[in-house]
């Protein structure tokens, strides 16, 4: 994400808890309200991924932080915070990662298959393992090479052997590494595909129908996105770019007009104003039409799609330089178009 915005954060997590009315009869015209809670993490929280790492029922947090105060950098760390029952959290726990890291991501995932979740976190020294106990804490387990910078982490089983493999983006290479999980927490060494230019976020989707997992690499400095279509084996074809707006910063899948094909959403920064996000409608080949942009307040940074008012057509939630912004989708004759939702204060959303 945008490196500028990221050293700017302050050392807490917001989260908002969301109540939804409607106004009058007309169901598409909703006014969203928010009550904002603040936790403290460590210093420069930059990425979260949410799981119950204890098995009592309740979600927790995995936060990274770049622990760069005015711009001097120490250890990075994660960051856990329990959950309670009311929605609140306890106070955070901090394990450290062992070095200095700009760019971090967070993801949560079973990776040794005892059923109790674990992290893995992109950092500058590659792809950091902490195996869940169960019990809401942590053991690091061992950090695996991958290429210079890493940047964002995914997961998935990308050579159908049941065990959950990573795809890591690296911005100084321009590079997604793959490495092939062996289902006991160790993964095999990286191989490195090449991206465009400095790659900063990745997802995985089957974008051709094929059963086989793809990958969707955001190019930060290309202004691009880089479709690589897995092989089934843990390998992948050479990339095909696909136009973005202007510095894309973060990108998800879904199905955004009901045709059953993998659409793409990517968020456009634009150097931290006028952003936007783009929709890539696929074509169900794992090809993409050409990208729709819909504008943000500010410089939009990561993205997440679900249905948040549960009328069966997935949506969007935008961070935006500290804002959180909701795109509320609409299909009609077979397209997939959005309207800007809600942000951080009650906002009424009207028909398009």
């Amino acid at each position: 994400m945008f490196g500028d915005t990221k050293s700017s954060l302050v050392a807490r997590l917001v989260v908002l808890l969301g109540l939804v009315t409607t106004t009058g009869s007309n169901t598409a015209a909703q006014t969203y309200l928010f009550n904002k809670a603040e936790f403290s993490a460590a210093v420069n929280p930059v990425s979260v991924a949410a799981g119950d790492f204890n098995h009592d029922g309740r979600i927790d947090l995995a936060v990274a932080n770049q622990n760069c105060p005015n711009n001097n950098c120490g250890t990075a760390s994660v960051s856990i915070l329990i959950g309670k029952p009311d929605g609140t959290f306890e106070a955070a726990v901090d394990y450290p990662l062992g070095g200095i890291s700009i760019d971090l991501a967070v993801i949560t995932a079973d990776f040794n298959g005892d059923g109790k979740l674990d992290l893995a976190v992109a950092s500058g020294g590659g792809v950091t393992i902490f195996l869940g106990k169960g019990d809401g804490t942590f053991q690091l387990f061992r950090q695996f090479s991958t290429g210079n910078d890493p940047s964002s982490v995914a997961s998935g089983d990308f050579n159908g052997d049941g065990k959950l493999d990573l795809a890591v983006t690296n911005s100084t290479d321009s590079t997604v590494s793959i490495l092939l999980g062996n289902g006991d927490g160790t993964f095999q060494g990286p191989v490195n595909y090449t991206a465009g230019f400095i790659s900063s976020d990745v997802a995985t989707a089957d974008f051709n129908a094929d059963g086989k997992l793809d990958l969707a690499v955001v190019n930060r400095q290309g202004n691009t996105v880089s479709i690589l279509l897995g092989n089934g084996d843990g390998t992948f074809r050479a990339h095909v770019d696909y136009a973005t707006g202007n510095f894309p910063q973060s990108v998800t899948a879904g199905d955004f007009n009901g045709d059953g094909k993998v659409d793409l959403a990517v968020t456009n920064n634009n150097f931290g104003s006028n952003g936007s996000v783009s929709i890539l409608l696929g074509n169900g080949d794992g090809t993409f039409q050409a990208h729709v942009d819909y504008p943000t307040a500010g410089g939009a940074l990561s993205v997440i799609t679900a249905d948040f008012n549960r009328d069966g057509k997935l949506d969007l939630a935008v961070t935006e330089g500290g804002l959180a912004t909701a795109f509320l989708s609409c299909w009609g004759k077979g397209m997939a178009r959005f309207r800007l939702l809600f942000g951080m204060h009650p906002v009424t959303a009207q028909e398009v």
